[in-house]
């Protein structure tokens, strides 16, 4: 295979139980710490073997792989479907007729096959031998931010992104070893105050969920939508009679690359540009993956449709795989994303 085999990593037989593989991945992570006397390699592969095991997803996909020839899938090989461990990743079947493109921020031309290096052991940059500019414990860590309540009112929005980001935690980074997922993000750079600590602006204009893979970004907002069908008039959404205004993330998407494409052009090691892209998931109150289904409208039909969660996740693992740098781990753009959440866990 083109990756470690993540057993033999964590020193455990392929039919282990899930509290066996945590129990040895536990071990190996304190015996291993760079702090212990190990590298930081030992402890990344040690921490990637558990990303994959440790989830019954990424464990499932990793096995199929691992009983094929001996190679890591390509952009060739068939992929997971419906009635299956995930969904149909090509663009064709996920978002029929709504993968229309605009030229300003969406990356509509690359091409939606899956790049060999989705499935490519992460490359980190800088390499993980150099402390800055964030710890390993950072660079390890899938998930960065959180949501908190605001208002009287802030409980249903509470509940609508908490349910987005568990789809996107238990789809896509299940699916793309290298891929983060940052919530409540800011569309401005943090600035310092009066006693020089960094602080994202007040009233700063924020996007629920940005998942990130090598240099590309998908902005992504959850809503959660009744009926089994709805249409998408280019601004609205329209489902049982009412009408659903939707974020406007093309915008948000342009302000925060070149934001961030700003803030990171002082940094050497910056490979390439930031790319971005974005969708809207519709959730379906009953948590049917596939409704609702959307019909696009008129001047709609070429913009990008909102989409029922199952198609709007292959969509994501389409964009994020489809680069060449999507096995690439950017410790500056990690970095600087971190900069910019609200709720955060610092390890």
């Amino acid at each position: 295979m083109n990756e470690p085999d993540f057993y033999t990593v964590l020193g455990v037989a392929s039919d282990a139980e899930t509290q066996v593989i945590r129990a040895a991945y536990r071990r190996a992570a304190r015996e291993h710490h760079p702090d212990r006397g190990g590298t930081a390699e030992q402890f990344h592969q040690i921490q990637a073997a558990w990303d994959v095991l440790g989830s019954p997803e990424g464990r499932a996909a990793y096995d199929s792989r691992r009983r094929r020839t001996g190679s890591a899938p390509s952009a060739d090989s068939p992929a997971p479907t419906e009635e299956g461990t995930g969904f149909t990743y090509s663009r064709s079947e996920t978002s029929r007729g709504a993968a229309h493109r605009s030229a300003e921020t969406r990356t509509r031309s690359r091409s939606a096959a899956r790049s060999p290096q989705a499935d490519q052991p992460p490359v980190y940059v800088p390499p993980l031998s150099d402390p800055e500019p964030l710890n390993l414990m950072l660079t390890s860590q899938k998930v960065h931010g959180g949501f908190s309540s605001r208002g009287l009112f802030g409980g249903r929005a509470l509940r609508r992104q908490r349910r987005t980001a568990e789809l996107l935690e238990k789809h896509v980074l299940s699916a793309l070893p290298a891929a983060r997922l940052f919530n409540d993000v800011s569309l401005e750079a943090p600035t310092r105050d009066r006693k020089g600590t960094l602080q994202v602006p007040k009233g700063a204009e924020r996007v629920d969920h940005v998942m990130l893979c090598g240099s590309t970004l998908v902005l992504l907002s959850g809503m959660e939508v009744p009926g089994a069908t709805a249409s998408w008039d280019g601004r609205a959404l329209r489902t049982m009679g009412r009408r659903v205004a939707l974020p406007d993330l093309a915008t948000a998407a342009k302000k925060l690359r070149i934001s961030l494409s700003q803030q990171l052009r002082a940094q050497p090691q910056q490979a390439s540009a930031v790319e971005t892209d974005w969708q809207h998931i519709l959730i379906a109150a009953d948590g049917d993956l596939f409704h609702p289904v959307v019909e696009p409208q008129g001047a709609a039909r070429r913009a990008v449709t909102p989409l029922a969660a199952g198609r709007a996740i292959g969509h994501v693992v389409n964009v994020l795989s489809a680069s060449g740098q999507a096995n690439l781990v950017n410790r500056h753009l990690i970095a600087a994303l971190r900069g910019r959440v609200t709720v955060l866990d610092e390890a």
